[in-house]
């Protein structure tokens, strides 16, 4: 029983105890709450370390009449041992010199030293660049002001310089950046990003939808100039494409837009092209923007140099200065100005192409969207655009070099076509145009006019060359003139038309239109063809007499290089007395011969002289035969003339016929001798005649018969022999037989050559 008395008087005692302990917390905690409540309602005790501190607190800068910035603080407190002010929710307001402007840095708190002027704000702060509405109040913003985030910033009150170590974050809409370091004067509104300079734009269309990123060792903002200046190296990127330059400037509008882009210092652009590698250079980099972001124009001072390099080739090309006109809110190139001395060179395997003129103007296409990666055209992929045409605007040279074959052509002026494959399709040049041509190790050729046009196949190479207006083709000792000339590629030839003339030191021919092979040295003229052979050229293949030799046709065809020429259809020769007549007529310059073919009729003059002394003979003398010589006429099938020995071959036929008398045979040889001295110069006259094959004589009532006659025109004597030569007189039944006959013409004297001797059979005067 005293147990559980004792056990229930222990419960009893702990539960007492804890009503009490539990009664003494709550009175306790009730004095704590109305102490607390009456400390927070009652005046807060100032700190023995500090001054003061007041509310509201401000102080400004002034130059004249106007402030040139203010600082404000919504709370500061001002400490007595170390000479330093905590201001709280800071704003300083720059107002510049002229009051125009309302930039603001802003943070959360700042440290403010009274004595040096110095203001550090260790936090987050903000920077505001804008410009002030009338009356020096903040302006509506536009969304294009520079707002610049940091920590850690100086403000030295006395210079109105900001500054900070620490990373920055800008925004210049629409390009966002970064660095490392940065200041701003309030004086010259001048902000500054020290190092690590990293810019952003954002794609849209002025960017072809690619992102814009660019970089740069420092970034000067010039609030007052409207400028941005990032240095070097500067490099800024679009997609496949960057441009490098020790220093970039951007001029930029009231809305802080840019509308003038220079990059100076060695700038560089290097783009990948499809499969191709495009890099260019120049001393200055310069593009003008409209208000909405594209580019209007773009200029390159120099020397501006652009090279492109595919797996088959390069291009070079070089000017003193370029020009981009774009194309209206497309930012795509309309066309392009180069100056001063430009230069392009491509080289594709073997061959090679150059262009060189002072100045020269280029149109582009309107460009079309570039495929992505799956193949597919997206609305922000890159459009491509090819050269559409191409004008020099002064004189220009061209030269175009295969592995056999060398073209250069000059103009005042040249204009290409450009085809949808890229390559060149039509070149027109216009005043003084000069192509100048070599094939393998051939003689130069030269063609000359005024007006040009080539045009070219689906490879770029050109195929036909038209040249119009005093053509003038030139190649070693061959010349032509035409009124308009073809170079043809695929046939290698060149054909004037137009009353075209072609000459050689040998001859000149015109025709209605003269076709040449330049490799082959081929020649073919048709329509009215006349050749004159010059004198002094006639030894090597046309000599039927002196003075100049002529030769017209039909037509003509030969090689110059073999020294052969054909005439075709009523050729006819004539030169001094000399004529000859047939269907065609070869002259071969290197043989020194001259083949007739075709009702061949030749006319040489005779040679004439004292006819030999012998018994009972005597020489007659006319007044009216020594002034009209005598003619003799050869018809022929076929003619062969060698200018060396001076002899003329008939064959297939024979007959000759002069008022000597006449000859018929199967050939004949007419032996031609220079003229007597006091004749033309270089003359020729028949001196010999060899009649051979069945031979027939006539002369007046006589007919000779046999294998062989000769006639000598010195002596006026005709000489039979071979067979059995026989002399008939058709008025009476006088007939000589021998082993051979000399009659003369000039008489009836008739030697007979037999077995009994020499004898003469009759003295009968010939009537003439």
């Amino acid at each position: 029983m005293r147990n559980r008395e004792a056990a229930r008087y222990a419960r009893w005692s702990a539960a007492t105890a804890g009503l009490i302990a539990l009664a003494v917390v709550v009175l306790y905690g009730e004095r704590s709450f109305r102490e607390a409540q009456a400390r927070r309602k009652a005046p807060r005790a100032v700190p023995v370390t500090v001054q003061q501190e007041s509310y509201q607190f401000s102080f400004s800068k002034e130059e004249g009449n106007h402030k040139l910035f203010t600082v404000r603080a919504s709370h500061a407190t001002q400490y007595k041992d170390q000479n330093l002010a905590v201001l709280e929710d800071v704003w300083i307001t720059i107002y510049g010199h002229d009051g125009s402007r309302n930039d603001n840095i802003h943070t959360r708190k700042c440290s403010y030293e009274p004595d040096t002027g110095a203001v550090r704000c260790e936090g987050e702060v903000q920077i505001e660049i804008q410009n002030a509405a009338p009356g020096g109040k903040a302006a509506p913003s536009t969304g294009r002001g520079l707002e610049v985030k940091t920590s850690n910033l100086w403000f030295d009150r006395n210079t109105g310089e900001a500054s900070t170590t620490a990373p920055v974050e800008f925004a210049l809409p629409p390009v966002q950046g970064r660095g490392l370091g940065a200041s701003y004067s309030s004086a010259d509104g001048i902000v500054r990003v020290a190092r690590d300079v990293a810019l952003q734009m954002a794609p849209s269309d002025q960017t072809g939808g690619l992102p814009v990123t660019a970089s740069g060792s420092s970034l000067e903002i010039r609030r007052n100039d409207r400028t941005a200046v990032l240095r070097g190296p500067a490099i800024v990127k679009e997609g496949d494409r960057e441009l490098s330059a020790e220093r970039i400037l951007v001029d930029l509008d009231a809305d802080y837009r840019a509308r003038h882009v220079v990059a100076d210092g060695h700038p560089e652009v290097h783009a990948a092209e499809g499969r191709a590698k495009i890099d260019v250079s120049a001393d200055r980099f310069e593009a003008f923007l409209s208000g909405e972001g594209w580019i209007d124009r773009v200029l390159a001072d120099g020397p501006v140099v652009a090279n492109r390099q595919t797996k088959t080739g390069t291009d070079h090309f070089s000017a003193g200065r370029v020009e981009f006109a774009m194309l209206p809110a497309r930012n795509l190139i309309n066309e392009m100005t180069a100056s001063e001395g430009v230069a392009v060179d491509s080289r594709q395997a073997s061959d090679t192409q150059s262009l060189k003129t002072d100045r020269m103007r280029v149109k582009f296409t309107q460009g079309q969207a570039a495929p992505n990666r799956s193949g597919r055209f997206a609305p922000q992929s890159v459009e491509q655009q090819e050269v559409e045409s191409a004008e020099t605007l002064g004189p220009a040279t061209i030269e175009s070099k295969t592995a056999n074959e060398m073209m250069m052509l000059a103009a005042n002026k040249f204009e290409a076509q450009i085809g949808a494959n890229g390559h060149l399709q039509k070149l027109l040049g216009h005043g003084g145009v000069n192509v100048r041509r070599v094939i393998a190790n051939g003689a130069p050729q030269t063609v000359r006019a005024k007006e040009m046009t080539a045009s070219f196949d689906s490879r770029g190479q050109w195929e036909n060359v038209d040249e119009s207006g005093g053509v003038q083709f030139q190649q070693a000792d061959r010349q032509a003139t035409a009124a308009h000339a073809t170079i043809a590629r695929p046939t290698d030839t060149i054909t004037l038309d137009g009353s075209p003339a072609v000459s050689d030191s040998m001859s000149r021919t015109t025709a209605a239109n003269v076709t040449i092979n330049q490799s082959s040295g081929e020649i073919h003229a048709s329509g009215h063809v006349v050749s004159t052979y010059i004198p002094a050229a006639q030894n090597g293949a046309v000599g039927l007499s002196g003075g100049v030799a002529n030769i017209s046709a039909e037509a003509l065809s030969g090689s110059v290089q073999a020294g052969q020429v054909t005439y075709r259809g009523h050729a006819r020769l004539w030169q001094g007395d000399a004529v000859l007549d047939s269907e065609q007529i070869e002259v071969w310059r290197d043989g020194q011969k001259l083949i007739a073919t075709g009702h061949v009729v030749a006319v040489f003059p005779q040679a004439s002289g004292p006819l030999a002394s012998m018994p009972g003979v005597h020489s007659p003398s006319s007044s009216a035969s020594e002034s009209k010589p005598t003619l003799w006429k050869i018809l022929a099938p076929s003619l062969t003339y060698w200018n060396e020995q001076g002899r003329a071959h008939f064959e297939g036929g024979v007959v000759a016929r002069s008022d000597q008398g006449s000859l018929e045979s199967r050939t004949l040889d007419a032996f031609l001798a220079p003229a007597a001295a006091g004749g033309t110069s270089g003359a020729r006259e028949l001196s010999r005649v060899l009649a051979q094959g069945n031979v027939v004589v006539r002369e007046g009532d006589r007919r000779g018969t046999a294998e062989q006659a000769e006639y000598t025109a010195a002596e006026g004597k005709f000489v039979l022999s071979g067979g059995r030569p026989t002399l008939a007189n058709a008025s009476s039944d006088d007939t000589a037989t021998g082993h051979s006959l000399t009659f003369f013409v000039a008489n009836d004297t008739i030697l007979v050559d037999s077995q009994e001797g020499l004898r003469t059979v009759t003295t009968h005067r010939v009537e003439k």
